[in-house]
């Protein structure tokens, strides 16, 4: 049931109706049975995934606390782990792994053939798992109490907006969360359906009809070149944050109308790169926690020294590139985005202290202007990367960015877009920038406190008649499904 469908918007008021209409005792089960139906809309068979992931991580958490010794509650949680983690090497890993090993094979014997499981990614895994591990890991850390109520954890694990790409939620914000003794408030559904308004905005007119020019570019790779290649590769890094931050947005929307408040996953204008770092922390912001609170701040007391840190980060990224897909690509892109953070880290000092001799202080636009030109292009440069079909389409892409043509630029567009659709695109970049620049790093709802109530209707009006009207016909599933 994906976010943007009608069956969606029939969905998601019927629930919260029962949800209000349900005593507070019972308000669990209807979620939790609303939660299920949802999940199961995409395969039926797949919902005893999360039933075993629930029941196995509920037992080990409890486990943990109640073990007598550290050694009894290590191997509980190394229960948990190795389970969760075996599901996704199962699904996710195993035939991209099988595959490797055998092209290694036929080094020795040409006519080895892989092995490969006939299985269908399940939606979600890779956020549901991270969950359920993030929560016996802080168990067994003792920065959190193991839940009693099987419900209520199970409610934890599939809760439907965050179910199937985040955010990755902390027991310990969204646990408490689930005892619903709370009304029904009128601001609060207004807050959740402006939020759903503005990720619908983002995802069917801005994300959707940049893929129609982004998919072309990265479908025929060997076509196209210099210019056209570096704007299909800019137009992804947007399409991405469009996609994934509409997700989100119609996500913490639909939780806010149940009383539920989810995490922030993206800054509003994460896209302005001018640090990785701060990148990183404003982009999947709940993700990149989850790696530096569970590998990270794990690696570094292995070894001493500002060496060893950024060997830490890189290997971070890494596995966070890995997270996204069995794919040499996302490997690629999570060390190289590692790498960026890592150089970043040992070089801004220095390299702060030699650019100030030439007027170029932090601070001045124009030391703004040379940051964003190396850090931006440094990004375009990676998510090709990360957009590319294969490693081979990846080098063929970046091998082209040297070769530069306006007037190819110019044709590409027409051919693939038409004008017309391409300054649509372009115009609706710049309308929501400018709307990120007024919302100051609030979101849309604490913005809309604070203006008249007709310049609220106003908005409502002109997003839906845009989402009307220029939303792209063929409808896109969200990306990060795919992870």
């Amino acid at each position: 049931m994906l976010f943007t469908s009608l069956d969606y918007y029939l969905f998601l008021p019927i629930v919260a109706l029962v949800f209000f209409l349900t005593p507070v005792r019972f308000r669990w089960a209807w979620l939790l049975v609303a939660s299920y139906y949802f999940y199961m809309d995409w395969n039926p068979w797949y919902i005893w995934l999360i039933v075993g992931s629930t029941l196995i991580d509920y037992t080990a958490a409890l486990q943990i606390e109640g073990a007598a010794n550290r050694q009894r509650k290590k191997a509980w949680l190394w229960l948990s782990i190795v389970a969760n983690l075996g599901l996704l090497f199962t699904f996710k890993y195993f035939n991209f792994l099988s595959g490797e090993a055998a092209k290694v094979a036929r080094l020795f014997q040409p006519e080895f053939e892989a092995y490969h499981l006939d299985i269908l990614l399940p939606v979600g895994i890779s956020f549901y798992t991270f969950q359920t591990m993030a929560y016996t890991i802080d168990v067994y850390k003792g920065f959190t109490k193991a839940e009693r109520h099987l419900g209520r954890y199970a409610l934890y694990v599939s809760f439907f907006p965050q179910l199937v790409a985040g955010p990755i939620e902390r027991s310990r914000d969204l646990l408490s969360q689930f005892h619903f003794n709370y009304q029904f408030d009128y601001q609060r559904i207004v807050g959740g359906l402006q939020l759903i308004l503005w990720g619908l905005f983002k995802k069917l007119v801005i994300a959707d009809r940049l893929a129609l020019f982004v998919d072309e570019v990265y479908g025929h790779p060997a076509q196209y070149e210099g210019f056209t290649v570096w704007l299909a590769s800019v137009f992804f890094l947007f399409q991405i944050f469009c996609d994934f931050s509409a997700y989100t947005d119609i996500a913490i929307g639909s939780a806010r109308i149940l009383g539920v408040r989810l995490s922030q996953n993206f800054e509003n204008r994460v896209y302005v790169i001018t640090s990785f770092n701060k990148f990183w922390r404003g982009w999947h912001i709940t993700l990149t926690n989850w790696f530096r609170d569970y590998v990270f701040f794990q690696l570094t007391p292995m070894g001493r020294g500002m060496a060893w840190i950024l060997v830490a980060t890189v290997i971070s990224f890494t596995l966070n590139g890995i997270w996204h897909g069995a794919e040499w690509t996302f490997l690629i892109w999570g060390g190289l985005n590692g790498l960026f953070v890592a150089l970043e880290a040992l070089l801004s000092k220095p390299a702060d202290r030699w650019l100030s001799q030439f007027g170029l202080s932090k601070g001045k636009p124009i030391r703004w202007l040379v940051d964003f030109a190396l850090f931006f292009n440094l990004a375009v440069v990676s998510i090709i990367f990360f957009r590319a079909v294969n490693i081979q389409d990846a080098f063929m892409l970046i091998g082209q960015l040297p070769k530069v043509s306006p007037i190819q630029l110019h044709e590409s567009i027409a051919d693939i877009v038409g004008v017309r659709d391409f300054l649509i695109a372009a115009g609706m970049l710049i309308f929501m920038d400018v709307m990120h620049r007024l919302f100051r790093g609030q979101d849309i709802d604490a913005y809309f406190r604070q203006i008249p109530w007709w310049a609220r209707l106003g908005f409502y009006v002109l997003l839906i008649n845009l989402i009307l009207y220029l939303r792209v016909p063929e409808q896109q599933a969200f990306i990060y499904f795919e992870f």
